[in-house]
C-alpha cells in the first residue's frame, strides 16, 4: 500500500507506446498545461477536504505500492472503463438514435397526417361556414316567425274574446253572473286599449275592433237594462246588503245617463207606492196587529202632526241607509278599475257617481206618502185658530225641517213640502193673531179711572207668555230663533201697546202717561219672563217708558210752579229773560201774593204729589218721579232768588219773597 505522502506521478505514461514528434510534442503541451491545471487545481485544494480524502481513500484501496507498474496498471484499467463506459455510451446513443430515427419518421408521418387533417378541416371549415351560414338565416327568419307568434298572441289575447264570454253578455236578460261583469270589464278594456291602435298603423284594425266592441256594450248595456228594470220593480230594502248585482249593475250603467235615469225612475215609482203603502198602514193601522194607527191614536193636531213627522223621518233615514248600501260600491266590486295597455290600474273617468243619486233618489221614493201627508197637515193647519196650537204645529214643521234640510240638502221636495206647510201654518198664526187684535180694536174699552192695563192687554199678554213657552220648548236652530221671536213680539205683543197707546190720547195729562206706564210696565213683566235674549225688545219699551217718565216729570213739575204760585213769578218777562222773570215788572203785591202761596204749598207738597201720581202701579218710580220734579221746583226756586238778588234797584223786594232754597229743601223733604 503506498504511502500517503508519496506523491502520484501523474506525468508516468507507458513506454510501449511511442508517439511521433509532433504529436508527442503536443502531448507535451497539453500534459504540461494539464499538468498545470491539475497543480493548480491540487495545490488550490485543501488536504481536509472531504472529496479528496474519499478519492485518496478509494485510490489507496485500489494500488498496495506506488510505483510504476502499479501506477500504468491503474491507469490502464481506469483508461479500459473509460473505454468501456465511453463505448456503452456510444451502444446507448446508437440506440437512442435509432429511437430518434423511429421519432423522426413518426415524426414525419404525424406531420403528413396533421396537413391532411387541416387539409381535411379547412374543406370541413368550409363547409360548415356555409351551413352555420345558412342556419344563421333559418333562426333570424325563425326569430322573426316567433316574435310575430308572440306579437299576434298577445294581439288576439288583448283585443279578442272568446265567443262563449260574448255569448254571455249579449243574450237574453235572464241573470247576471259574476262572469257577465268580468267579460264587461274585458270589453270595456278592449275598447279603451282601441286608442292605442288608432294611434299607430294598425289603424283599420283599431277601427273594427272599436266597432265590435261598442256593439258589444251596448248590448251588454241593453242588458243590463232590462234586467235591472225587472229587479227594480221587485227590490227588497229589507236586505240591502244582498243586492250587490244590482248595485254593480247600476255602476255599469253610469257610463249611460239615459238608461240608469230610467232605472232610477223605476225605482223611485216602486218606492213610491211601497212607502205610501206603509203611510197608509200606518195612518189607519192595517198593517201589523199591534200597531198603533196614527189617526185613532193621537187626538191632539200636535202630536198628530209630529208622529207623521216622525214617521216621514224614520221613512228618509230608512231609504238614505239602504240606497247607501246599494249604491256604494267596495273596491273589489267597481267596474271603473281597469288595467290600461301599460299594466297599470287607471279609473275609467266616469260622468255620475251613484252616491249623488242617494239623497234625490230618496226625496223622490217620498213623493206619494208627502201628498198624503200634506192633505192632513193642511187640513189640521186650516181647521184650528188656537195661536199656542199654531205655534207648537209651527215648531215641529220647523224643526223637521231643519232636519230633513241636513239629512237630503235643501233643493228637495220634502224640504220644500215641509217649508210650504210651515209658511201656511206661519200665515195662518198671523191672521189668527190679527183676527185677535181686529176684535180688541171693534169693542175697544175705555181706559178704567184707576188707569190699570186693560183687559185685553193682560189676555194678550197671557197668550205672549203661552207663545214664548212654546218658543223656548222648540228645537229649532239659533238662525232661526231670531225670526221667529220677531214674528212673536210683532204679532202677540206689539199691536196691543199700540192699541193702549190709541186708548191713552183720549185722556189728560199726567193720566195718559201714567196709563202708558202702567201697560208697558206690564209688557216689561212679561218680556222679562223669557229665557230668550230679549234686550232689543226691553230697550225699546224701557225707552217708551223713559219718554212717558219724562213727560210726567214735566207735568208734575208744572203743577208745583202752578200750586206754589212761582210759575206767576217766572212769568213776568219770560219772553225777554228766557225764563228768567224780570224785576222791573215784580211788584210788592205779586210778590207778597206770591210768597203767600208758596208759604200753603209747601206743606202739602209731597201729598198733593201722591195724589197726582196715585194710579202709577210702580212705586219706585212714583218716589222717582216725585223727587226729580221737586228737584226741578227748588231749581226754579233758585233762579227766581238769584234773579232778585242781582237787580239793586229791586233788592228791597226781596224782603217780600223771604223763603230760601234751603228752606224749600228742608220743608219738601
Amino acid at each position: 500500500m503506498a504511502s500517503s505522502g508519496t506523491p502520484f506521478p501523474l506525468g508516468d505514461r507507458d513506454e510501449r507506446y511511442p508517439l511521433d514528434d509532433a504529436r508527442a510534442q503536443e502531448n507535451t503541451l497539453l500534459k504540461s498545461s494539464h499538468l498545470s491545471a491539475k497543480t493548480a487545481h491540487v495545490l488550490s485544494t485543501s488536504a481536509t477536504d472531504s472529496d479528496i480524502k474519499e478519492v485518496l481513500a478509494a485510490f489507496d484501496s485500489s494500488i498496495e505500492t506506488n510505483n510504476a507498474d502499479n501506477r500504468r496498471r491503474v491507469r490502464s484499467q481506469i483508461l479500459l472503463e473509460l473505454a468501456t463506459s465511453n463505448s456503452q455510451v456510444i451502444n446507448d446513443f446508437e440506440l437512442i438514435a435509432t429511437q430518434v430515427h423511429s421519432i423522426g419518421s413518426a415524426l414525419r408521418s404525424l406531420h403528413e397526417t396533421f396537413d391532411d387533417i387541416v387539409r381535411r378541416v379547412d374543406v370541413g371549415n368550409g363547409e360548415v361556414i356555409t351551413t352555420i351560414q345558412e342556419s344563421e338565416v333559418i333562426l333570424a327568419e325563425r326569430l322573426k316567425l316567433d316574435h310575430k307568434e308572440s306579437l299576434l298572441q298577445a294581439f288576439l289575447e288583448k283585443f279578442t274574446i272568446p265567443a262563449t264570454d260574448l255569448d254571455n253578455i249579449t243574450s237574453s236578460p235572464q241573470f247576471l253572473d259574476d262572469s257577465f261583469f268580468n267579460t264587461l270589464v274585458r270589453v270595456k278594456m278592449i275598447h279603451s286599449d282601441c286608442q292605442i291602435l288608432l294611434g299607430s298603423e294598425s289603424t283599420r284594425a283599431g277601427v273594427e275592433i272599436m266597432d265590435q266592441m261598442t256593439r258589444n256594450l251596448n248590448s251588454a248595456y241593453q242588458r243590463v237594462y232590462l234586467w235591472l228594470q225587472r229587479e227594480l220593480k221587485f227590490l227588497s230594502f229589507e236586505t240591502p246588503t244582498g243586492n250587490h248585482r244590482v248595485r254593480r249593475a247600476l255602476e255599469v250603467l253610469t257610463n249611460r245617463p239615459a238608461l240608469l235615469q230610467s232605472c232610477l225612475d223605476t225605482l223611485a215609482e216602486s218606492r213610491q207606492r211601497t212607502l205610501n203603502e206603509s203611510f197608509t198602514d200606518a195612518l189607519t193601522g192595517r198593517g201589523e196587529a199591534d200597531m198603533k194607527p196614527i189617526d185613532v191614536m193621537a187626538h191632539d193636531p200636535i202630536r198628530y202632526t209630529g208622529d207623521m213627522m216622525a214617521w216621514l223621518h224614520s221613512a228618509l233615514v230608512g231609504e238614505l241607509e239602504a240606497l247607501q248600501a246599494i249604491f256604494e260600491l267596495s273596491g273589489s266590486e267597481r267596474l271603473d278599475d281597469m288595467p290600461s295597455a301599460s299594466g297599470v290600474i287607471t279609473i275609467a273617468p266616469t260622468d255620475l257617481d251613484l252616491r249623488d243619486h242617494v239623497r234625490p233618489l230618496a226625496d223622490k221614493s217620498l213623493e206619494n206618502a208627502l201628498s198624503a201627508f200634506r192633505l192632513r197637515t193642511e187640513h189640521v193647519i186650516s181647521s184650528h185658530e188656537e195661536p199656542t196650537l199654531l205655534y207648537g204645529l209651527l215648531n215641529i214643521l220647523t224643526f223637521y225641517r231643519e232636519t230633513f234640510k241636513k239629512l237630503v240638502g235643501a233643493d228637495t221636495l220634502l224640504v220644500a213640502t215641509t217649508d210650504s206647510l210651515a209658511s201656511t201654518t206661519t200665515r195662518q198664526l198671523q191672521s189668527c193673531l190679527r183676527d185677535l187684535f181686529r176684535s180688541v180694536q171693534q169693542d175697544i174699552p175705555k181706559p178704567t179711572p184707576d188707569l190699570s192695563p186693560p183687559l185685553f192687554l193682560h189676555d194678550a199678554m197671557g197668550r205672549f207668555r203661552s207663545l214664548v213657552k212654546s218658543f223656548e220648548a222648540s228645537l229649532i236652530s239659533d238662525s232661526y230663533k231670531s225670526r221667529a221671536f220677531d214674528m212673536i213680539y210683532s204679532e202677540a205683543m206689539k199691536p196691543y201697546i199700540q192699541g193702549c197707546e190709541t186708548l191713552s190720547k183720549d185722556l189728560p195729562s199726567p193720566q195718559c202717561h201714567i196709563f202708558m206706564v202702567n201697560c208697558l210696565e206690564v209688557s216689561k213683566d212679561t218680556l222679562r219672563l223669557s229665557g230668550y235674549g230679549t234686550e232689543n225688545y226691553m230697550h225699546i219699551i224701557e225707552d217708551a217708558v223713559d219718554s212717558h217718565v219724562l213727560s210726567i216729570v214735566t207735568s208734575l213739575h208744572n203743577f208745583f210752579l202752578e200750586a206754589s204760585g212761582l210759575s206767576t213769578i217766572l212769568h213776568v218777562g219770560n219772553n225777554d229773560n228766557e225764563g228768567q222773570p224780570e224785576s222791573d215788572l215784580l211788584t210788592e203785591n205779586i210778590l207778597i201774593e206770591s210768597s203767600k202761596q208758596l208759604d200753603e204749598f209747601l206743606p202739602t207738597a209731597s201729598s198733593d204729589a201722591e195724589s197726582q201720581l196715585i194710579y202709577l202701579m210702580r212705586h219706585s218710580l212714583k218716589k222717582t218721579i216725585i223727587q226729580t220734579a221737586l228737584n226741578r221746583f227748588v231749581d226754579d226756586f233758585t233762579v227766581v232768588k238769584a234773579s232778585l238778588a242781582s237787580h239793586t234797584k229791586s233788592s228791597h223786594l226781596a224782603t217780600y219773597f223771604p223763603r230760601t232754597a234751603e228752606e224749600i229743601q228742608i220743608l219738601l223733604g
